[in-house]
């Protein structure tokens, strides 16, 4: 079978200028010959063609803001609207029910790639692959695009999301019995980052931790596992050095 490069050439797709189309080959090929379900939010005839080919048994669902004649595509599912509107997210969600590969290339708005996900991810088989293209918008603030050139820790880009993830693999770990389960904790299996596109796997990842025991490494390493004993001096000590780390983390100075 073609590889997605020699596929993409006889196509007019952006993703071969920004070059993409070589991570959508290592990262697709998985899913040759198997019968998906692919869905591309911001879709041109080009890409969803370009997909089609590298993926003939995949059934190909795209969701744009609006309808254009020049990007009508027969062999796949076309759908119109707003990729934070909930009631046309369900119609596919409905139809569909759950996803092997799901690909953001819509608005680019941060807050809208980050709404996007939270609502989807859920959908997402387990083994399925989430990407989001264009992440330069997390450094640009202007025309709406809600990104910061300056502070690159500002938790509201699509990066620092990103990168938020990327914990969620490590939950158990934290040396912090008072932290509250994340939604993604445990449900993250990779997240690879690459110019301007990243690829999260959604993967089942419980197992415990080799040193923490209920997020306490102290009651891990030296309590071998055993709870707090707020009878005994030592652990009432250890015990208040995490609660008054918790409490402190709690201001700025």
């Amino acid at each position: 079978m073609k590889s997605l490069f020699s596929i993409s050439k006889k196509l007019n797709t952006t993703k071969k200028e920004v070059g993409y189309i070589e991570i959508y080959d290592q990262y697709l090929k998985k899913f040759k010959n198997k019968k998906i379900n692919f869905l591309e939010i911001g879709f041109s005839k080009d890409s969803l063609t370009l997909y089609k080919a590298f993926l003939p048994k995949a059934n190909i669902i795209g969701l744009d803001l609006a309808y254009r004649k020049k990007d009508k595509y027969k062999k796949a599912d076309l759908f119109y609207g707003h990729q934070n509107d909930y009631e046309i997210l369900n119609k596919i969600i409905k139809k569909y029910k759950k996803f092997d590969v799901i690909i953001d290339d819509g608005s680019h708005i941060n807050s809208h790639i980050i709404k996007t996900f939270n609502y989807l991810f859920k959908f997402l088989k387990n083994d399925g692959l989430y990407f989001i293209e264009d992440l330069q918008t997390s450094y640009i603030s202007r025309w709406g695009y809600g990104g910061d050139p300056i502070n690159h820790d500002n938790k509201k880009t699509t990066m620092n999301f990103i990168r938020s993830l990327a914990d969620r693999m490590h939950y158990q770990e934290f040396d912090n019995p008072f932290y509250k389960n994340n939604p993604f904790d445990g449900q993250i299996g990779y997240v690879h980052y690459f110019r301007n596109i990243a690829i999260i796997q959604k993967k089942k990842n419980f197992y415990k931790s080799n040193m923490s025991h209920k997020n306490s490494v102290y009651l891990g390493m030296i309590k071998k596992r055993k709870d707090f004993d707020l009878k005994n001096f030592r652990d009432i000590k250890n015990y208040l050095r995490y609660f008054l780390s918790y409490i402190f983390s709690k201001f700025k100075f």
